[in-house]
């Protein structure tokens, strides 16, 4: 029981650090630039897939204040075709006594060259062994992107709104139930170097951002760095790009709780 507590304290504390669900940690290349979930994660924002050039599949692990308990791992597939772009992800969080599961379909369109509208529906699965209780939860994601030129991008993004908890409503998991409204940009200051930023709030109306950057100093190698508020979190990562494959590290620092690390890898075809 003791172990059980203190892996809810410490999930709690994720949540307060990232204000995000345990589930969907942001693909590794926007951690590496501060988590910028509106315009470079398709597992939150489902417009992105419209937008994207190639299909892919990508695989990520992120590893929370090197604690083998708070590990997420996200499996996805995205399909973009010109009349209806699609998407698969699958993600898990946990351990044996605690575990979270998700599986999210994704539809997306381009609206001509310049907007795209996503919309995503997923269903979550907790489950606590050592107190025998489970909980669900189907929810919406409903992104919007617009290109006011072919370098820059803006998005508007809600997660998790509206959801709906199936199961054991008394189960205390705010962080499972709670939603976000963000806004974003991308922006290519110039061909080696691009800037990504957000602001978001979610349900208690707490504000925070995210800055970061993104450069190439050779065609298939690049350099990330990058900052998220609400606590101050510092990130960098790099990214190598093989072919078809592209390998994507990095690492977030927090103050009180330590390092946390992913690895990333996608294929591209």
């Amino acid at each position: 029981m003791k172990r059980f507590g203190y892996f809810l304290l410490m999930g709690n504390l994720f949540w307060a650090a990232y204000g995000a669900d345990n589930l969907r940690a942001p693909d590794i290349r926007s951690v590496g630039m501060g988590g910028n979930e509106v315009t470079q994660a398709p597992l939150f924002n489902p417009a992105l897939i419209a937008f994207q050039p190639q299909k892919s599949i990508h695989l990520n692990y992120i590893n929370r204040y090197l604690l083998k308990e708070l590990g997420t791992f996200s499996g996805s597939c995205y399909l973009p075709t010109h009349w209806l772009s699609t998407g698969l992800d699958l993600s898990a969080f946990g351990y044996e006594e605690y575990k979270e599961l998700m599986v999210r379909l994704s539809v997306a369109k381009a609206l001509g060259e310049r907007w795209s509208l996503g919309v995503a529906f997923h269903y979550s699965f907790l489950q606590t062994v050592l107190l025998e209780q489970s909980q669900g939860r189907v929810s919406t994601d409903v992104g919007i992107l617009f290109k006011p030129m072919n370098n820059l991008l803006i998005g508007l993004l809600t997660t998790n709104l509206p959801a709906v908890i199936i199961g054991d409503k008394q189960l205390e998991t705010a962080d499972f139930e709670s939603y976000l409204v963000q806004f974003g940009f991308h922006w290519q200051f110039i061909n080696s170097l691009s800037i990504a930023g957000s602001i978001s709030v979610d349900e208690q109306h707490k504000p925070m951002g995210s800055l970061g950057m993104e450069y190439t100093p050779y065609s298939t190698f690049y350099l990330r760095a990058g900052v998220q508020s609400a606590p101050l979190l510092p990130a960098i990562g790099v990214g190598y790009r093989l072919r078809q494959f592209t390998i994507d590290t990095a690492a977030i620092y927090h103050r009180a709780l330590g390092m946390s690390v992913g690895i990333g890898l996608s294929y591209f075809f």
